[in-house]
């Protein structure tokens, strides 16, 4: 269960791009049917480039209590990979 909720992503954009590969190419392959699925896979990379997490502008701890230390708000966002 752990490898399905940690690529649930990656399973779902498989599972969409074969279903709808399926339907297209029931006809035979046309050219309209490969950029019709070119343009789903490239909308997916660019939603999972734009969504997925980056790496954290804090790596150090004094840093981190510096800023919880300042006289200003501080918004502490924890992120998971997955």
């Amino acid at each position: 269960m752990s490898f399905i909720n940690q690529h649930s992503f990656t399973l779902t954009v498989l599972f969409v791009e074969t279903v709808l590969a399926i339907l297209l190419f029931r006809d035979g392959i046309r050219a309209l049917d490969v950029v019709a699925l070119a343009a789903i896979a490239t909308a997916f990379a660019i939603s999972w480039l734009m969504l997925r997490p980056g790496a954290s502008t804090m790596t150090d701890v004094d840093a981190v209590e510096a800023a919880l230390e300042s006289s200003g708000p501080t918004l502490l966002e924890v992120q998971s990979e997955y």
